[in-house]
């Protein structure tokens, strides 16, 4: 009694502070390891102390099979591969190894996660701890003037009081405290919303945490965070009343009412923020470059190379894209067609990201690459794509994304079964994270290859196991 009783401390403590791994310093290879060892230990000790696990062990050892198998036919298919770009983009089997290894870490987290046993107030202790660590740390080095932009790793210009001075741009007040990617903090934080709705409701959670995610998430400029946030948190709002109409329970009104002066608050600062400056920048980028590109059709060149070579700048290609991720001079006639595209799609890095990697795929012409991919080593090298299910799937192609991201399906799958088992607030709002958790993932991309945010994300989708 007394093991299971420090087994579940223990890793309650773990979960409570799991967020810090998403800060900047220990984004690296080390504690990527630590946080690997760590569940590793207490998937181990939960075989020890829980005896119902192991008459499922057989799951996990038919998974690790099909993951070996898999591994050895990606491997041979990677090395089966040419571009127009010398080296083939340098793939690295070790670097590639070990990233499997952290793809298939949700299936055994999962695993650990179902016979924890842990209860509802298990999962309110580690959000409030994760809303004070997320939150708390995002507005404190706000305010003091001392956070990273949510834009890149420079400390912001002004706080959250210089927001109203038209003095700066969005990227020097958009504020990530000193979290290493916005968009996974922003995901965790919309997704945080609607269980800490419902432990607001319908348990013991003070309404100053709602606020806190709130203003975290405004302050982090990003449109998910910024726009996310309030839509999800009028869905809640509005889930909570519609279900208590329809099961006759009454309404708690002074509840109700303290949401509403946060939602009207924040619709008061949203005009204000980093992100509504975000939207100036691009409507005065536009303009620009298309009176750039009615100059510049007027010029002849010799060669394509040195037309493009003196034109994507005008045209608003990131040099980063054009001169390193894939140097137009291996392959002048792509970014042709890129620079007559519209400026929409120009200027979209996500846009150019996935076209790279689909030309490079191209170019390599292997049917073996529809179903084992070009690996993510050699993505990276040219460059990352900010969108997952596509990154994975021209990384690991459709048997790749099957044993990566299948799990995420089924937890998907198993929520709305329950959900239309017993219908009710706390199963809607449930399917509701798990459904924003995949959705947001689609549309900011760097969720399902980062440990230190897939982890804590798994852990608000596994609260469907609550029986």
């Amino acid at each position: 009694m007394l093991q299971i009783k420090n087994y579940k401390r223990l890793l309650l403590i773990l979960l409570c502070i799991y967020p810090v791994f998403s800060l900047e310093i220990f984004y690296n290879n080390y504690a990527t390891l630590i946080q690997i060892v760590f569940i590793a230990i207490f998937l181990l000790w939960t075989f020890f102390i829980n005896k119902e696990s192991r008459k499922s062990i057989k799951y996990l050892i038919i998974y690790t099979i099909f993951l070996l198998i898999y591994g050895i036919f990606h491997h041979l298919n990677a090395l089966d591969f040419h571009s127009l770009v010398p080296e083939n983009f340098n793939y690295n089997y070790l670097d590639e190894i070990l990233y499997l290894v952290k793809m298939s870490i949700p299936v055994f987290f999962i695993y650990l996660m179902y016979y924890s046993n842990l209860e509802k107030e298990d999962y309110r202790k580690v959000i409030k701890s994760w809303i004070i660590i997320i939150g708390g740390s995002i507005i404190i080095t706000n305010i003091l003037g001392i956070s990273l932009s949510s834009y890149n790793n420079e400390v912001i210009k002004g706080s959250i009081f210089s927001w109203f001075s038209n003095n700066y741009i969005y990227n020097e007040l958009a504020s990530k405290g000193f979290f290493m990617y916005a968009n996974q903090i922003a995901c965790l934080l919309v997704v945080l919303i609607p269980l800490a709705s419902y432990f607001f409701f319908k348990d013991k959670l003070n309404i100053l945490y709602v606020a806190i995610i709130m203003l975290a998430a405004l302050m982090l400029g990003t449109r998910v965070s910024n726009l996310g946030s309030i839509m999800v948190l009028i869905a809640s709002i509005l889930a909570y009343m519609f279900l208590s109409f329809l099961k006759k329970e009454k309404l708690q009104w002074k509840k109700l009412g303290l949401c509403g002066i946060i939602i009207i608050v924040y619709a008061s600062l949203l005009p204000f923020s980093p992100t509504f400056s975000r939207y100036e920048v691009y409507d005065y980028l536009m303009p620009k470059s298309i009176k750039g590109l009615v100059a510049s059709t007027a010029d002849t060149y010799i060669s394509d190379i040195e037309y493009i070579k003196n034109h994507y700048e005008e045209k608003l290609i990131n040099e980063n894209f054009i001169l390193h991720s894939y140097p137009y001079e291996y392959d002048p006639e792509f970014w042709l067609d890129i620079l007559n595209e519209p400026i929409n799609k120009r200027a979209d890095y996500r846009y150019l990201e996935i076209s790279m990697v689909k030309r490079v795929v191209e170019i390599n012409d292997n049917k073996k690459d529809i179903w084992l991919g070009i690996t993510n080593d050699r993505i990276q090298n040219i460059f990352n794509i900010e969108r997952d299910y596509v990154l994975q799937y021209y990384a690991f192609g459709i048997l790749g994304c099957i044993l990566f991201l299948g799990m995420y399906a089924g937890l998907w799958v198993l929520s709305i079964i329950k959900m239309i088992k017993n219908f009710n607030y706390f199963q809607v709002l449930i399917t509701a994270s798990i459904t924003l958790f995949l959705l947001i993932a689609y549309l900011t991309g760097n969720i399902f290859s980062q440990i230190a945010i897939f982890i804590p994300l798994l852990f608000l989708s596994s609260i469907t196991f609550i029986k």
